[in-house]
């Protein structure tokens, strides 16, 4: 705990009087001036700032908006996990076209622009004029478009858990990845100097559900990666399941002890788009509940 130095300067006069918080002088005569003696220091404590907070104690604390101690969560609106640690807390993508305009379908190819070399992607995409959310998958790029030579490859992948109301909107190439069942579709693409993939369209939107997908590269393929909303690539463990989950309503206090709110620039499970603010008429509505 800090100390703080309070000094006092000690003076008397003749005939000084003695009264609460003073003292009499009795060094002095009539012909010496009021003078201060030596200063006397006298250390007192400071105020005690405390210990700093500690999020997730249960105790809320100063700087923590909130704090449940082990009841503290996070939902974004998306989750991405492994079973190897692989922890993604990501949003879509969007653009003001439908899915199938974005993925751009020719030369027996996708052109989104996030295609790569011997590597898989899986994103989320949403039409920002429609709401209406997709998955996307690409494997490969397309030697015509990008003058890169994509290897002989080929790649197998089961969906399964897809919520009612979806549909296959991209077979890249026609035939090659289909719905199976209710809730599941496979796909088994055989490409060279060109890419591969398709589109699931229809996702509930904000909703509650979880997919899998269990994929095998069989050759051809030597990476694998999600791309975030911000476009930032993040590497999946090729050989292990990934679980993509959506949330319909947030936490009551995230694990930083912050509070979810519209406007706070991060989306969080029951938004369909947080810009940072609460204005309309910027792409995304003041209650973050729909573009506009």
């Amino acid at each position: 705990m800090r100390r703080a130095a309070f000094v006092f300067a000690l003076g008397c006069a003749c005939g000084a009087r003695t009264s609460l918080g003073t003292s009499e002088c009795t060094d002095c005569d009539a012909s010496t001036p009021d003078a201060p003696h030596d200063a006397i220091t006298i250390d007192a404590p400071d105020a005690d700032v405390g210990p700093p907070a500690i999020c997730g104690n249960g105790v809320v604390e100063s700087g923590e908006e909130c704090d449940l101690g082990k009841d503290n969560g996070d939902k974004p609106a998306f989750l991405v996990t492994q079973t190897t640690g692989t922890h993604i807390e990501t949003n879509m993508l969007f653009q003001k076209k439908s899915a199938t305009a974005f993925y751009d379908y020719f030369s027996a190819s996708s052109h989104t622009g996030f295609e790569e070399v011997s590597e898989s992607r899986l994103y989320l995409y949403a039409d920002a004029t429609t709401g209406r959310l997709s998955l996307v998958l690409t494997h490969g790029i397309d030697q015509g478009t990008s003058g890169q030579s994509q290897p002989s490859a080929a790649v197998n992948m089961s969906i399964a858990g897809i919520p009612g109301g979806w549909s296959v909107d991209v077979s890249d190439d026609p035939g090659e990845f289909v719905k199976t069942g209710p809730g599941t579709a496979q796909g088994k693409w055989t490409f060279q100097n060109n890419s591969d993939g398709g589109v699931i369209g229809g996702l509930p939107f904000p909703g509650t559900w979880t997919i899998t997908v269990d994929a095998t590269f069989v050759k051809g393929i030597s990476a694998w990666a999600w791309v975030r909303h911000d476009l930032t690539r993040v590497p999946l463990t090729m050989g292990n399941i990934v679980t993509i989950q959506a949330f319909d309503e947030s936490s009551f206090c995230r694990t930083n002890c912050t509070i979810p709110k519209c406007g706070d620039g991060i989306l969080d499970g029951g938004e369909v788009c947080d810009d940072g603010n609460t204005n309309d008429g910027d792409g995304c509505a003041g209650d973050c509940k729909h573009f506009d």
